[in-house]
Order: structure tokens, then C-alpha cells, then sequence
């Protein structure tokens, strides 16, 4: 085997001499043994070039500097797994932030949250409806600017809620999901990889990614 021949494996990733594929460092030190050899068996009339070796070394050589640098980087992203995997359980017990469209309450509870306004409202109203579509609530906000609005709702018995902001403007009103405040009660972390789940209170199961914001403890 040439010297160019082990410096084109290193590059393109190949297997020589049962030489592991991705072993860059294996096959640097082959070249460097092949470029030795050849240097004491070369014709004196007609010297080899220099030159030649030393491209073909600085090209072995980044190829082991990128295989070194991919295994640094799988490295960082399974440490930031672990991290992300821990904070995550200790947020059992803590309030977040989520988008709510319906809700499920075991018990008589009393609400609170936020709307997020991108523009402002002549009129802001968040409605709660039951499981049949009937009007249970209606909290009147007023005349609002952009940006985040809290409300709190009086309480509602048990039962499954369906929730929608509408933001009116003259003649023209939008629908917005409220963004409510609960409970994480249990974090599971997926045994085929994926996102971390939390599970909320009268919520269900949500991705970590789904939460606005995270509030500390539970009032």
C-alpha cells in the first residue's frame, strides 16, 4: 500500500490493513511507518518529494482532529441529557405556565393565569364553559395593551372546562387559548428517547417544551 492510498482511507473513511474504519489515529501511525519505509528504500538518483509526505500528514491529521471533536461533542450532548433530566425532576411539586384550551378538576378549585396579547384590545374577556357548552364563567378584563394580562377565576366545582379568550377590537375579535397556572405532579422520562413528559394537574401528560414558564412552588 502507498502512502497516498492510507491517507485517502483516512480521509474517506475506509478500512486498511484490518485497520477499524474510523480509526484516524491507527492509520496516521501507518502512514507515518509506510513513509518511513519508503524514505529508507528510495531510489537516490531520483529522491522522493517531501512535500508530498507532509500534505498528506496535515491531511491525516485533521481527519483525527474531526474524529476527536465528534467524540467531544457526543460527550457534551449526553452530559447536557443528564442535566436536563435532573432539573427536570425537581420540578414535581412546582407550578408552570401552560396554554389551556379544557381542563379537568377532581375538586373545587380557583384559577389563575395570564393572557399573552400580541396587540392591544378594546375589550378582553376570558370565558369558561362546561363539558355541555354552557356559559359557567365570564371574567371581564377591559380595554388592554399588548403583553401578558393576569387574571384569577372564582372557583369552579369539579368537573371538565373548556377555556377561550376573546379579544375584541371594533367589530373584529380573536380567540386566544389563557395560559393557566398548575401543578407538575410527576416527570417521566421516555425509555425510547424523545422529550421529557410532565405530568399536570388536570392536564395530563405534556412535553417539557410545551411550558410557557416555570413559577416555582405551588401557592
Amino acid at each position: 500500500m502507498s502512502v497516498s492510498q492510507v491517507s485517502n482511507n483516512a480521509a474517506t473513511g475506509g478500512a486498511s490493513g484490518g485497520i477499524a474504519a474510523n480509526d484516524a489515529g491507527a492509520m496516521k501511525d501507518e502512514f507515518l511507518q509506510l513513509m518511513v519505509a519508503q524514505i529508507n528504500n528510495q531510489d537516490p538518483l531520483n529522491p522522493l518529494d517531501g512535500t508530498q509526505y507532509l500534505s498528506q500528514l496535515a491531511q491525516l491529521s485533521t481527519v483525527e482532529g474531526i474524529q476527536n471533536l465528534g467524540s467531544l461533542q457526543t460527550q457534551g450532548n449526553t452530559l447536557m441529557d443528564t442535566l436536563q433530566v435532573l432539573q427536570s425532576t425537581q420540578l414535581v411539586g412546582k407550578q408552570v405556565s401552560v396554554p389551556v384550551q379544557s381542563l379537568s378538576l377532581d375538586q373545587a378549585e380557583s384559577l389563575t393565569g395570564k393572557v399573552r396579547l400580541d396587540q392591544s384590545a378594546e375589550d378582553l374577556r376570558v370565558r369558561v364553559t362546561d363539558a355541555a357548552g354552557n356559559l359557567v364563567q365570564e371574567k371581564a378584563l377591559g380595554p388592554q395593551q399588548a403583553g401578558d394580562i393576569p387574571f384569577s377565576l372564582d372557583e369552579l366545582p369539579a368537573g371538565l372546562y373548556q377555556f377561550e379568550v376573546v379579544a375584541k377590537n371594533g367589530d373584529a375579535s380573536q380567540s386566544l387559548s389563557p395560559f393557566l397556572n398548575r401543578t407538575v405532579e410527576k416527570v417521566s422520562i421516555p425509555a425510547n428517547g424523545g422529550d421529557i413528559q410532565l405530568q399536570v394537574a388536570g392536564l395530563g401528560n405534556l412535553s417539557l417544551f410545551s411550558v410557557s414558564e416555570f413559577l416555582g412552588e405551588a401557592a
